[in-house]
């Protein structure tokens, strides 16, 4: 009997894994293994295939349905984030189910929950990590493929080698997570505070590129981008930049000062992994002054209005370029 089937057998539980878990669950206890040592990457593998196939479902519609430019990099990229909300969205549904069933201890070992619980977070890690392969791969080094380079390589500019930082990074973090069995709700953490505003996130910078184009930037298109750059801004603001850091300096102590992190983290992977925390939070310093930008023109343009302002003031679009 494997270790995936044997959740099966738990039937005093089953009543009481959530529908949300029993859907990852289902998929999860399905796959064929494919191992890389004793580490099972099925899931990542099937993940990055499948927002793949979001993300160039989203550009044929995009282009079919709506009138963007086929085979325009400004399309390309506006598409990229089809992916990357579907991404988003369905793991932050699934990390709240698994943090309403468990109680959150950043330090804690994986067999301190019930089985059907910590497949669920291999689930999650696992689909998370085929976000970070999926995006690099076809987001970053497709999207920047130069056939015309001595090398045929991509040409990288610096926001694509910082994401790649990035997704290496958090790839990094949870993979490790996964090897040690342990310290993996940290991981998670991280990535409910960095997800929960990926979907306004990515229909900001959907905007962004619709107002470049002729196609895409009427009026309901313009008013709609103002909305979403102001809930966009409002909600990147407060999770980055006010809830996640005090939850970070809570993760940072489980890990390093409790006897707990101490022995259950080894001191070099606690280490690299609260650097990987900090230097995601220090590097979202460009986008919490981006984005109290967008608000501060917000409030501005909202007082001139009300106030009578003889010019109109009336609705902008962020000009914030991507």
């Amino acid at each position: 009997m494997t270790a995936k089937s044997s959740v099966k057998n738990d039937a005093n539980q089953s009543q009481k894994i959530p529908f949300v878990a029993q859907y990852w669950l289902s998929i999860y206890n399905n796959l064929f293994a494919i191992n890389i040592g004793n580490l099972d990457i099925a899931m990542t593998l099937v993940s990055a295939c499948f927002l793949a196939t979001v993300r160039f479902i989203g550009e044929y519609i995009m282009v079919t349905y709506f009138g963007w430019p086929a085979g325009d990099t400004l399309t390309k990229q506006a598409a990229a984030s089809c992916g990357s909300i579907c991404h988003s969205t369905l793991l932050c549904i699934g990390l709240i189910t698994a943090f309403q069933t468990q109680r959150c201890d950043p330090a804690a070992r994986m067999d301190e929950s019930p089985f059907w619980w910590q497949q669920l977070a291999n689930a999650l890690l696992q689909f998370c990590t085929g976000y970070m392969v999926y995006d690099a791969v076809i987001n970053i080094l497709y999207l920047r493929w130069d056939p015309q380079h001595p090398f045929q390589i991509p040409v990288l500019n610096d926001d694509d080698i910082l994401f790649l930082v990035h997704h290496i990074m958090t790839s990094t973090y949870m993979t490790l997570a996964r090897v040690i069995q342990a310290g993996h709700m940290s991981a998670m953490t991280c990535m409910l505070l960095g997800e929960l505003t990926n979907p306004l996130h990515n229909l900001y910078m959907m905007g962004e590129v619709a107002m470049k184009l002729d196609c895409c930037n009427g009026p309901m298109a313009q008013r709609s981008h103002a909305i979403i750059s102001v809930a966009f801004a409002a909600m990147y603001s407060l999770f980055r930049a006010i809830i996640s850091p005090p939850i970070f300096v809570v993760v940072s102590y489980c890990l390093l000062v409790t006897k707990k992190g101490r022995t259950n983290v080894p001191l070099w992977i606690n280490i690299l992994w609260n650097f990987m925390i900090w230097a995601v939070v220090f590097g979202s310093g460009s986008w919490i002054t981006k984005c109290n930008g967008i608000l501060m023109d917000f409030v501005s343009t909202q007082f001139f209005a009300n106030g009578g302002d003889e010019t109109g003031g009336g609705q902008t679009v962020a000009e914030t370029e991507l």
